[in-house]
């Protein structure tokens, strides 16, 4: 297998997606990623142990979640007028549509996330997804972390599609793990418009809700389900996709889910993964700084494991052969895994 050479993230471009349907031919590098910093230990078991403190973690949410507010209105847009329309819908009879009773919720799956003290499980936290990826993301592109782009979440997600079309030709069935409302789904029709069929999978039957009200019109598949046990049929996808994952998540659970997606792979499918980079300059200045860290770990519980986690060690485990790691973004990169 020819290897390619890892690119910066400004040489990305969605426009070279390749629109064959079907089959999946992927070239990968074995270059590992430079090493970063070393992190903070004190720093982090410090706020780690304040986070178990009922009180703060409520403060520091409330703080997090309105300064994600704060910024959407920033970069213009309306959230009161969003949220009231969202509102007006009946939620409750659409949830009913979307939800697979059999489902057992895994412990790390019940706890709070991104500053709502239900985490996914909520229709709060649904109903807001949309306005605030476009408000968390707005700073993506920019390598000093202070330039607002209304548009950001969607460079973030084009750089995505660009780094898996650099591998990746000829797709028939995708499925995207964690799809939340589907905006990751959504990318993978743009980015790869011949694929037969794109599943979103996800846990929360709030987010699949109101995911099927707004992509109803689009060719997308929803499902209520575990990662970890898709019950899909072995060798039937040719791309596994995890976008802003695997940080929400355990280790357990992530290796899991990569031998998962290993068995429902064909020979030749690849699983592509685009998460935060914790080594890049971005983050390291975050983890270096108390109070952005602080701000930072309110919103994700898994942090640490997710910092910790090897993640091309772990796909190697689940069975992978070849892996790669590209930048994306500033602070955002891409690994794609095939299955020989």
């Amino acid at each position: 297998m020819q290897l390619q050479q890892i690119k910066p993230f400004q040489q990305a471009r969605a426009g070279s997606v390749r629109r064959q349907p079907m089959r999946v031919v992927c070239q990968a590098s074995t270059t590992p990623a430079a090493p970063g910093r070393q992190f903070n230990p004190l720093l982090m078991g410090a706020v780690e142990a304040l986070f178990r403190f009922p009180p703060f973690f409520n403060a520091a949410a409330k703080n997090a979640r309105g300064m994600i507010m704060k910024r959407a209105e920033a970069i213009g847009l309306d959230w009161g007028s969003a949220m009231a329309e969202l509102k007006a819908q009946d939620w409750e009879a659409r949830m009913k549509e979307v939800t697979n009773p059999n489902i057992q919720y895994p412990s790390y799956y019940t706890q709070p996330f991104h500053a709502y003290s239900q985490g996914n499980l909520c229709w709060e936290a649904a109903l807001e997804v949309t306005m605030a990826a476009k408000s968390v993301h707005a700073m993506v592109m920019d390598p000093a972390g202070k330039k607002m782009d209304p548009a950001g979440d969607e460079a973030l997600r084009s750089s995505y599609s660009a780094r898996m079309a650099e591998s990746l030709t000829q797709l028939g069935h995708i499925v995207d793990f964690g799809a939340a409302t589907g905006l990751s789904s959504l990318e993978l029709l743009r980015a790869f418009p011949s694929a037969e069929r794109v599943t979103g999978l996800d846990l929360s039957p709030h987010f699949l809700a109101v995911g099927k009200w707004e992509q109803e019109r689009r060719v997308l598949v929803f499902v209520h389900g575990l990662a970890e046990d898709t019950g899909l049929p072995a060798a039937s996808q040719d791309l596994v996709s995890m976008c802003l994952v695997a940080h929400e998540l355990p280790q357990a659970a992530t290796k899991a889910i990569m031998k998962e997606a290993f068995r429902i792979l064909r020979p030749g499918g690849a699983m592509c993964i685009m998460e935060m980079n914790p080594e890049s300059a971005v983050f390291q200045r975050i983890f270096g700084n108390p109070f952005a860290y602080t701000a930072f770990k309110s919103t994700e519980p898994w942090l640490q494991e997710y910092i910790a986690l090897d993640m091309p060690g772990a796909l190697r485990e689940a069975g992978f052969a070849e892996v790669v790691t590209r930048e994306s973004t500033p602070r955002h990169k891409t690994v794609v895994a095939i299955k020989k």
